[in-house]
């Protein structure tokens, strides 16, 4: 049998005394917690007795009543309060509402300690709660044993009698491909309350729409996630099991997370031969399909200034969204195949960071068009490093016609720049690598021979030499277009291996 709050005010050694709230004294008591907040119930999530130092109660009627209204609507079972010389006196307003609400509040004198009305309570519901947190660790247990993982989800709902749900904090969207979506409604007022706190969510969440009424607890996970316990079949789930709920979760997200990184890696290879060119219209149709990707549709995306960590969260974050992609990182560009719309880049944006620069080609249309796309997307990210922009589309960045055409950039590359080419090879020099950075930090010899990790004087040389070998002056506008126009063409025709 539940133990109640009637319980506690008949077991005379803690002596308490009933001040309002009569109606209430059936409501049974799941925890005994202690908290000075102002808000306690942020920490709290439901079911428990809320035990408060008397100095720290207002003697304001506004301040009292607001904090037995507080309690009350998110479901404590009822308030203790501490005698001592410096306890205000409960004011008429705050017992009438206690009594209207079927709230218990009582005292207890200053020799009796919280202690012992937790042990109490700990005494009373004890087993019970052990058997609860036993019951949820078997069966991350057995989904940890288990290949492939079975819907341990379920099992947990059974346990803790009540549903539950696995969200991405930031949308609202499913996070563990077991769980089931909330309802709209619901869905929405949980979103609406974490962005309200900016992403920051305290101990529990209160969440109430409609007939629904929600506890909300953060998941430690990489991506910001939260798990939302709904529809109580019984007493509402404690605090202390909401916290066990989120480890297990977390487990069960680390293994769906381990099976992705699996996905991503598979993927890659797939990538890595469409990129190549080793892989047939057909076999890269099927591929595709599988994948859920449209190949009409989808476009190769490069991006420069993308860490391990980053690339990672990109996956994940993806994988979250439910946005069909393949990557692939080559040198130090991290190619990606998807569907480009303004929502995809968004997720680019906020998973890449600021510092990524990003390229896009035009879309793929048939699976062997996947090199040319690759050059467009690595021509298009060049384009915006040149231009100082994050995002270029090759459909967008045009800067001369003939760029648009491969042949008549390989043309312009071995006119303009065949001979530092071919004497870069002979002589194992830096050559064309130097006339870009020259050029790219706007014939700045310090910043150049900062960038290439050279003397000063070294660039002069170098540039001396470019110059002998071409028949241009740097100095000249001219030359400086004819230059700027064949490294950008040679950028489109260059993948990185």
């Amino acid at each position: 049998m539940a133990y109640r709050v009637r319980d506690l005010l008949e077991t005379p050694h803690l002596r308490l005394t009933l001040e309002a709230g009569t109606d209430g004294l059936d409501k049974p008591v799941t925890w005994a917690q202690t908290s000075d907040l102002e808000e306690p119930w942020l920490y709290l999530a439901g079911g428990e007795l809320l035990m408060k130092n008397g100095q720290t109660l207002t003697e304001s009627a506004r301040g009292q009543t607001a904090l037995i209204r507080g309690v009350a609507a998110n479901g404590m079972c009822g308030m203790v309060i501490g005698l001592d010389s410096a306890t205000p006196a409960l004011t008429r307003s705050a017992i009438a509402l206690a009594d209207d609400l079927g709230f218990p509040v009582m005292t207890v004198p200053y020799s009796v300690g919280f202690a012992s009305i937790g042990r109490a309570v700990a005494d009373a519901a004890g087993s019970g709660r052990v058997a609860v947190t036993e019951r949820v660790y078997n069966v991350i247990r057995q989904s940890v044993s288990s290949s492939p993982p079975a819907n341990v989800l379920a099992q947990l709902e059974r346990d803790l009698s009540c549903r539950i749900a696995v969200l991405d904090a930031a949308t609202g969207a499913v996070a563990l491909e077991s769980s089931e979506p909330l309802p709209e409604d619901l869905r929405e007022a949980v979103t609406d309350e974490i962005d309200g706190r900016r992403g920051a969510i305290p101990g529990v969440l209160h969440v109430s729409v409609g007939p629904h009424r929600a506890l909300v607890v953060e998941v430690p996970d990489e991506e910001p996630t939260a798990v939302v316990t709904y529809a109580f079949r019984g007493p509402t789930t404690d605090m202390v099991h909401l916290q066990h709920l989120a480890s297990a979760v977390a487990v069960l997200l680390a293994q769906q997370n381990a099976r992705r990184e699996h996905e991503r890696r598979i993927g890659a290879e797939v990538m890595g031969q469409l990129c190549d060119g080793r892989m047939s219209d057909r076999d890269g149709d099927r591929e595709m399909a599988e994948r859920g990707l449209d190949v009409a549709t989808s476009c190769v995306v490069a991006a420069e200034g993308v860490s391990a960590a980053a690339e990672r969260q990109l996956h994940l974050g993806l994988g979250r969204r439910a946005i069909p992609h393949l990557l692939l990182r080559r040198a130090a560009l991290l190619y990606a195949l998807l569907p480009v719309t303004d929502h995809t880049l968004a997720v680019l944006n906020q998973r890449l960071g600021g510092e990524a620069i990003i390229g896009v080609s035009d879309p793929l249309g048939v699976p062997s068009r996947a090199p040319v796309a690759v050059r467009e997307a690595t021509w298009a990210v060049r384009v915006a490093v040149a231009t100082s922009s994050q995002i270029a589309r090759f459909a967008d960045a045009t800067i001369f016609p003939v760029l648009r055409d491969p042949e008549e950039a390989r043309v312009v590359v071995g006119r303009v720049l065949g001979r530092l080419l071919a004497y870069d090879t002979a002589h194992s020099s830096d050559m064309v690598r130097t006339l870009d950075t020259y050029l790219r930090r706007d014939r700045s010899l310090v910043q150049t021979a900062k960038e290439l990790g050279i003397h000063r004087q070294t660039v002069v040389y170098r540039i001396q030499r470019i110059e002998e070998l071409t028949g241009k002056r740097i100095g000249d506008t001219a030359a400086i277009a004819e230059f700027w126009l064949a490294l950008r063409a040679r950028d489109m025709l260059t993948v990185p291996a």
